[in-house]
């Protein structure tokens, strides 16, 4: 067996490993069932990947992101260690190619989505495989009462059961004391050795401020910013909306979420940790598995749904160890909307059930039938058709889908697919003929080649982008270039697809998971309580509160945060003789707001904001009609 000391040096090229990394190596290399809980940068993927190249056979990694799959396979191939990703969109003769490789060709890694195992030639070539080890990561994912439930996880427990003498490592970096025993039970670990990192990260300030202007405050947070930042929102509008305000205010911006295309989403990433740009601006798509190491700023311009989401989001700062900054902006509306968004929008059984028989009414499925069919899905037709509550509605179906009534797949976007039938030159003369289809075709064949010998999957809206056009037009071009069978053409205009697991028995299959549900409701309202008391208590340091959270006993203050500046304050006196002498030598330029006041002097805002309202009320400085402050000189 090769010295995990050795491999560390040889792969990565450093001299020692970080806090913990040794011993569950160690764990892992005796055989154990490891589980490690250990905070994003914590070096995770290193308590795998160095034990299973000490022995010999291939690690199985177990990982819920085609992103996260994708970065770690490149990152091992480019240090000459053979690895690869199953991930989906693989035909069947391809899966089983690649499959004999991992059995014949001396890989040492194999990552696969949990939904992957369901695949009986999947299981068959796991079992024909020499296993020295299987990895969970985000393993959290597993228990129904994580932050990032997936169902699919479940059938990880059938790996063990291909390969019930190699060892499971469960790794994870946000697992309340809670969802960490479910795990443990849920994988089926034996008498596992836990190893559990402090979640104190001391280069990073976690920061809450109340304000209405959040934009204003963004750039002042950013235009000095020598590093990368991500600037965290609810929606894609408001990604879109914040990102082009950014950039009109001189920093480089670009925005990520579910709506763009995976060409889209990978040359954005790419452009960011290149730091070709700045500023992401991105919905929670923008998950698991970012790893950039210079990310000074992580922004929450609204509230998180959960203190687990907003660890994870805001451990993405400061991953090189050096200083960087967590801040949540928020104002009093924030606080109504978090509510009525993850708390009053939270379904109770009875609307799962009607909403479950309304579901099978609309695919018109017969009581005792419907298990495994499958469905597109229009969300927003399906709500106007039965005037629904559209957030109940999706909670609706995400508790049915968490568990196990039925699956739902997010497809959001057009995912067309077409095919030209006829030879180019028929094609073109046709195009001479007619100025649409020549615009339509032309723009097509420019953006994807091989349109001739396969059907391809295009995205109607970079077509229309391209065009200058919107979708129906090219939809009308298309259509009616298919009925003079100039091309095949196959429309998926829905934004989603449910597939039903059980036969439908109305509240024969609702009653029994009551509890369940319910349950849910509970959970949800405690996490947003969470959230809610972490940014309103500004007496209990911002880290303490954190690591708390996740079941630290006694960990150590910041330093760094409100709460804490507030205790060395109250300590140390405000010298507000100063700040007002400050504040005295600006008013003598001339009238000034209180922003450039603030950025004029070299004390906190709040601070000036404090002093001048002294000052205004002994009458030394008054307002005039534009809202700025002048001495008063009487």
């Amino acid at each position: 067996m090769t010295s995990p000391f050795k491999i560390l040096e040889q792969y990565w090229g450093y001299e020692a490993f970080k806090a913990s990394q040794e011993e569950i190596i160690e764990s892992v290399l005796d055989g154990n069932d490891t589980v490690a809980l250990l905070p994003t940068g914590g070096g995770k993927s290193l308590c795998f990947q160095v034990p299973a190249l000490a022995k010999d056979g291939i690690c199985i990694v177990v990982s819920p992101l085609v992103a996260l799959m994708t970065d770690q396979v490149e990152a091992l191939k480019s240090k000459g260690i053979k690895a690869m990703a199953i991930a989906g969109g693989i035909k069947f003769t391809e899966l089983s190619t690649l499959l004999d490789n991992a059995i014949f060709g001396n890989f040492k890694f194999l990552y696969l989505s949990p939904e992957r195992l369901q695949q009986e030639l999947v299981q068959n070539g796991i079992k024909r495989m020499n296993v020295n080890l299987i990895a969970v990561d985000e393993a959290h994912c597993i228990s129904q009462w994580g932050n990032d439930f997936r169902p699919a996880y479940k059938n990880i427990k059938i790996l063990k059961e291909l390969h019930p003498f190699a060892p499971v490592i469960a790794l994870t970096a946000t697992a309340t004391p809670e969802v960490l025993k479910d795990t443990i039970k849920e994988l089926q670990l034996e008498s596992p050795r836990l190893f559990k990192n402090s979640f104190v990260r001391f280069n990073l300030s976690y920061l809450v401020q109340q304000r209405d202007d959040k934009l204003y405050h963004i750039e002042q947070l950013l235009k000095r910013n020598t590093g990368s930042a991500i600037v965290y929102v609810r929606s894609r509008k408001a990604a879109e909306e914040i990102s082009s305000q950014l950039n009109h205010l001189g920093i480089s911006s670009t925005y990520y979420h579910g709506g763009l295309n995976p060409t889209e989403k990978k040359n954005r990433l790419s452009s960011w940790k290149q730091e070709q740009i700045s500023t992401m601006v991105a919905t929670n798509a923008f998950g698991m598995g970012i790893d950039h190491g210079n990310v000074r700023f992580v922004i929450h311009s609204q509230l998180p749904e959960s203190l687990e989401s907003y660890f994870q989001e805001a451990g993405r700062a400061g991953r090189d160890g050096l200083a960087a900054t967590a801040i949540i902006l928020y104002n009093a509306s924030d606080q109504r909307m978090v509510q009525k968004q993850f708390v009053d929008a939270m379904p109770e059984t009875n609307d799962v059930k009607k909403l479950y028989r309304t579901l099978n009414n609309y695919f018109q499925i017969s009581y005792g039938e419907g298990e495994f069919s499958n469905h597109s899905f229009s969300f927003t037709d399906f709500c106007k058709t039965y005037e629904l509550n559209t957030l109940v509605t999706y909670n609706a179906l995400n508790t049915m889908d968490r568990l196990g009534v039925l699956q739902l797949s997010k497809e959001f976007g057009r995912k067309s697919v077409l095919r030209f039938l006829v030879s180019s030159e028929v094609l073109l003369r046709e195009f001479e003929n007619n100025v649409s289809f020549s615009m339509v075709g032309k723009t097509i064949l420019r953006m994807y080649g091989g349109i001739f010998d396969t059907p391809n999957t295009i995205d109607l809206k970079n077509v229309a982008h391209k065009m200058g056009t919107n979708v129906p037009k090219v939809i009308a071009v298309l259509k009616e270039m298919e009925r003079l069978n100039l091309c095949e053409l196959r429309l998926h205009e829905t934004d989603a697809s449910i597939t039903f697991l059980v036969p439908r028995e109305d509240e024969k299959t609702i009653n029994p998971l009551s509890k369940e549900i319910e349950a849910i409701r509970t959970k949800k309202k405690k996490q947003v309580a969470a959230v809610l008391s972490y940014i309103e208590n500004t007496e209990i340091c911002r880290s303490v509160q954190l690591s708390s959270y996740f079941g630290e006993e006694n960990p150590p203050k910041c330093g760094t945060c409100e709460a804490c500046l507030k205790t060395k304050i109250s300590e140390e006196k405000i010298d507000l003789k100063l700040i007002s002498e400050k504040i005295k030598n600006i008013l003598i330029q001339g009238p000034q707001n209180s922003r450039s006041i603030s950025e004029k002097s070299t004390f906190a805002e709040d601070d000036i904001l404090k002093v001048l309202k002294l000052l205004l009320d002994a009458k030394k400085v008054k307002l005039d009609e534009m809202n700025r402050f002048y001495l008063n000189e009487k």
